[in-house]
């Protein structure tokens, strides 16, 4: 009877560890039939355009393991999760050049682009020439993802979301006759300028000043000054960042104008816009970028948010949905093609009726403005700060 005991210990021991093997093996076995997509993310890690694009760099990985979540892609039956590799692209067209390079030998075949204009300009023949799809995941530029290019896209066309904030516009102050615009001396900015002159002649309004200013600029009080001899009801200023809207918004103030401050396209996180401005000044800004922290977000972003603030412990910002977008845009071109073929990935997304997008679906369009569907057009994030510390957010719907 005494050697039962022992003989029995021994045996469980054996049995678990037999378990354990097995486990261990099935673990081994799951993980090599998983298999990989990666997704090449090149942005400013370092340089002087770092901490502009932080948000984009670390909502990286919560992107994926996201998506992943979620079950990631299926491929003609098979499972991929998807992975980001993030590259430097060091504040400079040369550094992206040389990230964009390093992604393709190592075999990545889907890269979102640089979200800095000229650095996504350099990329395009590297990339055109090794078949590399690549998405930018926002630009108010639309040329880049036309021809010549055939692997380009426009993650979120804010050239294509002028019409629909100047109606909301419109809406909001009907007695708006007289605009002065303001506007950063930059391609981009000219193109969206073009477009906002329409729509100003479409709504019986008209450009009574026009004027780009250099990049950067923190002086804006000889500018506004000639702007405001023109008697506008209203300041346009085309696009910029936190410190130019601020700027503009405060000195403008100031100087006793009290009419409407807009900016056409995104211009930074709205929630730093509101921390920034004096709150006496902060009143009447209306800016095409969501409250992301607003309750009457998609469940989506407010999903998003969370993982984002576990992961890095930071303030939730519109920027970082940037990249969920632009993983998930490609990640959807994929399945919808059932292939890694560039070409057919492709075709995919410029005839995909719907994808969807943290703030619900779209679609790319493009084909009067760039002869291809490469521009992506989705309900737009519309947010107007109002005396007392007040914020309204909406979306606006558009049509295809």
């Amino acid at each position: 009877m005494r050697m039962v005991r022992p003989v029995f210990t021994l045996l469980c021991v054996l049995s678990m560890i037999a378990s354990l093997s097995f486990v261990k093996l099935s673990l081994q076995e799951a993980s090599a039939q998983t298999k990989i997509l990666k997704i090449g993310l090149i942005t400013s890690v370092t340089g002087l355009m770092a901490p502009g694009f932080r948000q984009v760099v670390d909502a990286a990985k919560p992107a994926a393991d996201y998506l992943n979540q979620k079950g990631g892609i299926t491929v003609k039956g098979e499972k991929y999760r998807i992975e980001t590799i993030t590259t430097d692209d060091q504040s400079s067209p040369q550094g992206a050049v040389s990230a964009a390079n390093k992604l393709i030998q190592d075999g990545v075949k889907f890269i979102i682009a640089p979200i800095f204009h000229p650095s996504n300009i350099a990329i395009a023949s590297i990339c055109e020439e090794a078949k590399i799809l690549r998405l930018v995941p926002i630009s108010a530029n639309p040329e880049s993802s036309g021809p010549p290019n055939k692997y380009s896209f426009n993650g979120e066309s804010t050239s294509c979301n002028v019409p629909y904030v100047y109606e909301k516009i419109k809406a909001l102050y009907p007695r708006v006759k007289r605009i002065a615009i303001t506007l950063p001396d930059d391609p981009g900015g000219k193109l969206v300028m073009s477009l906002v002159e329409k729509e100003v002649k479409k709504w019986d309004m008209e450009i009574v000043f026009s004027e780009a200013y250099r990049v950067p600029t923190e002086d804006f009080y000889p500018l506004l000054t000639k702007a405001l001899a023109q008697k506008p009801d209203a300041i346009e200023c085309i696009y910029g960042i936190v410190p130019f809207i601020k700027a503009i918004v405060e000195q403008a103030r100031e100087m006793g104008f009290t009419g409407p401050i807009s900016s056409v396209a995104p211009s930074g996180d709205v929630n730093q816009l509101k921390d920034a401005l004096a709150p006496e000044y902060a009143y009447d800004v209306c800016m095409v970028t969501p409250d992301v922290l607003s309750e009457g977000m998609p469940t989506l972003v407010k999903d998003f948010g969370k993982i984002i603030q576990k992961a890095t412990r930071d303030k939730y910002n519109f920027a970082h949905v940037f990249t969920l977008q632009a993983v998930w845009q490609i990640a959807q071109g994929i399945e919808k093609a059932q292939s890694f073929e560039t070409d057919k990935v492709v075709s995919a997304l410029e005839n995909a009726k719907s994808i969807e997008t943290p703030y619900g679906p779209g679609r790319f369009i493009g084909q009067e403005i760039v002869g291809k569907n490469r521009l992506f057009l989705r309900p737009i994030p519309f947010s107007r700060l109002m005396k007392g510390g007040k914020m309204e957010t909406e979306l606006l719907p558009v049509k295809y």
